[in-house]
């Protein structure tokens, strides 16, 4: 991802292929299961959006060793993890939108206050199990139950755009982890005719706009974060305070 600023608008350009971070799926529906598709291969329609893993932050280390790049690393934080951190990604944007008063500065005053009360979490929600049936498999007998990791969709948003918190196992430890993604449909990113009915070729890029219209997209989404759990909610704060130190520069 990368963002230009033009006639006072925040130009997010995408690659219109899978990688890293960014998958494009297809749905029938909003609340539908997306199935990711090969962009070289199907053709972009009114079911296609991006499914964006936006993040709020970078350790200092990988902009050091040159793995990402941040234009917010005159101040630094510490987040939850104990990592030393630069603000990334989704909270350049949001301080991008400062600049451009999209957001004013009482408005993220206000957003910390409220963001610091959140007493609720996304990651406290509960994983149920539920037990279907005993069944024999090649002379094997198991018991079928099913896990219910919560999906939530934040559908308030605008231009047709969605956030979305899938509840996950950790890999690697013990306990779940809230994953945030923001969901862009086709039809919402500014240059959607060049591909819409063909499949994509090296070098196609999608664009979105930000500015002072939809901007509550990316409010909700620093929302969002800091609901999705208590460490989550501590780094988010963290990086409001840095964007308004820097602001007042």
């Amino acid at each position: 991802m990368d963002w230009t600023i033009k006639e006072n608008n925040i130009l997010l350009t995408i690659p219109a292929t899978n990688a890293g971070k960014f998958r494009f799926k297809k749905r029938k529906n909003r609340l539908d299961f997306g199935e990711t598709f090969s962009t070289r291969e199907c053709l972009f329609d009114e079911q296609t959006y991006l499914e964006w893993q936006i993040s709020y932050d970078v350790p200092i280390k990988d902009v050091e060793d040159g793995k990402k790049e941040t234009k917010l690393t005159s101040k630094h934080f510490v987040g939850s993890n104990r990592k030393t951190k630069y603000p990334y990604e989704l909270s350049e944007i949001f301080y991008k939108a400062m600049e451009l008063e999209f957001i004013t500065k009482k408005e993220v005053e206000n957003l910390l206050n409220e963001i610091r009360d959140y007493k609720s979490f996304i990651d406290e929600k509960a994983i149920t199990v539920e037990h279907h049936s005993r069944l024999t498999i090649n002379g094997i007998n198991f018991e079928e139950t099913s896990i219910k990791l919560p999906t939530l969709f934040m559908i308030e948003t605008l231009d047709e755009t969605q956030i979305e918190v899938s509840i996950q196992k950790q890999q690697y430890a013990s306990g779940v982890q809230p994953m945030v993604y923001f969901c862009v449909p086709l039809k919402a990113f500014k240059n959607s005719s060049e591909l819409h009915g063909k499949s994509s070729v090296s070098g196609d890029k999608l664009v979105y706009v930000i500015n002072k219209s939809n901007v509550f997209n990316i409010v909700c989404m620093m929302k969002v974060f800091g609901m999705a759990s208590k460490r989550h909610n501590y780094d988010v704060v963290q990086i409001l305070k840095v964007l308004l130190e820097i602001i007042d520069r």
